[in-house]
């Protein structure tokens, strides 16, 4: 069975906390044993939150250390190059292009910096526009299911499509319903194209 860690790391206001209960929810429902566990503190005024997603078999940590993430799904460009170092050699990182510089930072890398920074990371990476896709769904606010659904694409979490739209299903309706679903398969088609870009060249 897999056994397998994921990072997801980003500022307050951002759906984090979501993304994790959504991915351990459909890994649970595998029957993976899933341990999720967070970190944040001034989540109200957008600091810093990471969420630590882990699963397999037998007893899983909830603590990701150096070199054991198989993915990290940044939603800001500096938080996401924070966590950099929390990858195994090979993994995957997804990213949005997004900057939100710390309110009482001084000097902040730049975004051409920071890309720079995770295209030389020696990871498998993938930059994509997730606020604007999730606009394009209808709310920004559904940038935490626009990266879902890119991270989906990676093949690295082992559930599919499928299984986080039932989990949706479950937890939203209406109209909110259909732009987490429509964000969910803007992100996924996002990294798929890419995918197919790079093994065409």
């Amino acid at each position: 069975m897999a056994r397998k860690s994921i990072v997801v790391a980003g500022v307050g206001g951002q759906g984090l906390i979501t993304i994790g209960g959504v991915l351990g929810e459909a890994l649970s429902e595998k029957g993976f044993n899933v341990s999720v566990g967070e970190v944040h503190g001034l989540s109200q005024r957008g600091g810093s939150v990471v969420v630590f997603l882990k699963y397999g078999d037998g007893s899983v940590s909830p603590i990701v250390t150096t070199g054991e993430a198989d993915l990290i799904i940044g939603l800001e460009l500096i938080e996401a190059a924070r966590r950099l170092q929390l990858a195994r050699k090979g993994g995957f990182v997804i990213v949005n292009d997004f900057l939100l510089p710390p309110p009482a930072a001084g000097k902040v890398p730049s975004r051409e910096e920071l890309l720079k920074s995770i295209r030389g990371s020696g990871l498998n990476d993938f930059v994509i526009d997730a606020n604007g896709l999730a606009l394009k769904a209808g709310s920004e606010i559904a940038v935490n299911m626009v990266m879902i659904g890119a991270s989906l694409a990676t093949r690295v979490i082992d559930v599919s499509v499928e299984d986080i739209e039932r989990i949706l299903t479950r937890r939203f309706k209406g109209e909110l319903l259909r732009i987490n679903l429509e964000a969910l398969k803007l992100g996924y088609e996002e990294v798929e194209k890419k995918r197919y870009s790079s093994q065409v060249k």
